[in-house]
């Protein structure tokens, strides 16, 4: 087990989400604020979180130039804003991911593998640092919504792999339109899919903890 004050390090490292904030853009900061003024959660996650038992500490890895961080991000901190056992912290993916890397599951390689890994992306841990679950980087109720956009928009994903940033300037427009529409459709239904989804996790993680 990694010693818990690695594991402190660990969750130190990250940032509040008021920091997080001040490190953006000007631009940047005022739509993540927009989009954390518009998230609603239902009155019965609210108050299940209110009473939620288990004590948890959340590390929620993103990149600051996907548009699901923009999405998820402020829903993410409603959540643990509702329940006072859950402590968040959010973690670039341009920092070191050593220590991070010492807490999650083996299946996981956060310094070989983080390309692959689809950002945000919420590691849950209890308060012994053990990893109880993961989540991310999307409601599944996105998933066909999304799927339907980039494949009316091919050129999406090649530009957004390409290390050489040949063409920058498509590749912007285009991250500006996917979040666009993202708005949209977590305006419509998918902030409430997205809570519930993760407010359903933490529900299984504690039905084993009374098991």
């Amino acid at each position: 087990m990694i010693p818990i004050n690695e594991a402190i390090f660990v969750f130190t490292s990250g940032v509040t989400f008021r920091e997080y904030l001040l490190d953006l853009d000007v631009e940047q900061r005022l739509f993540l604020e927009r989009r954390y003024a518009a998230v609603r959660i239902s009155p019965a996650i609210q108050n299940r979180l209110a009473t939620y038992p288990l004590w948890l500490y959340w590390v929620l890895l993103v990149n600051n130039e996907t548009p699901d961080t923009w999405m998820v991000l402020p829903i993410v901190q409603r959540l643990a804003e509702l329940c006072p056992r859950i402590d968040l912290r959010i973690l670039s993916d341009e920092a070191d991911m050593a220590a991070l890397n010492e807490l999650v599951d083996d299946d996981i390689n956060l310094e070989e593998d983080l390309a692959e890994i689809d950002m945000p992306h919420l590691f849950i841990f209890d308060e012994e640092w053990n990893q109880q679950a993961q989540w991310g980087p999307r409601p599944q109720a996105a998933e066909e919504r999304l799927d339907q956009w980039l494949s009316a928009h091919p050129d999406y994903g090649p530009l957004l792999a390409d290390d050489e940033g040949e063409d920058p300037e498509r590749l912007e427009a285009l991250i500006t339109e996917l979040t666009d529409q993202m708005r949209l459709w977590y305006n419509d239904d998918l902030t409430a899919a997205c809570a519930a989804e993760i407010a359903a996790l933490l529900e299984e993680l504690l039905s084993e903890e009374l098991e």
